[in-house]
C-alpha cells in the first residue's frame, strides 16, 4: 500500500503540535471530569431528595420501629 500522503501530513506535524493538542486534550477532559462529578453530585442529591419525600428519613423509621 503506497502512504505517500500520509507520510506527508505526519513530516508537517511537530512535536511542539503535538505537545499543544494533549494540553488542549486535558484541558477538555478536566473541565468534564468536573462538569461529570457536579452533575453526578446533583442526581445523587435529587434520588436522595426522593427516597425521603417518599420513604420519610432513616431517623423516622427507627423511631417507628
Amino acid at each position: 500500500m503506497r502512504t505517500e500522503n500520509v507520510d506527508l501530513v505526519l513530516n508537517q506535524v511537530t512535536a511542539d503540535d503535538c505537545n499543544d493538542a494533549v494540553e488542549e486534550l486535558a484541558r477538555y477532559l478536566e473541565a468534564g471530569q468536573t462538569t461529570t462529578r457536579e452533575l453526578l453530585a446533583a442526581f445523587l442529591n435529587d434520588l436522595n431528595n426522593e427516597c425521603l419525600t417518599r420513604w420519610g428519613s432513616r431517623s423516622e423509621h427507627a423511631q417507628d420501629g
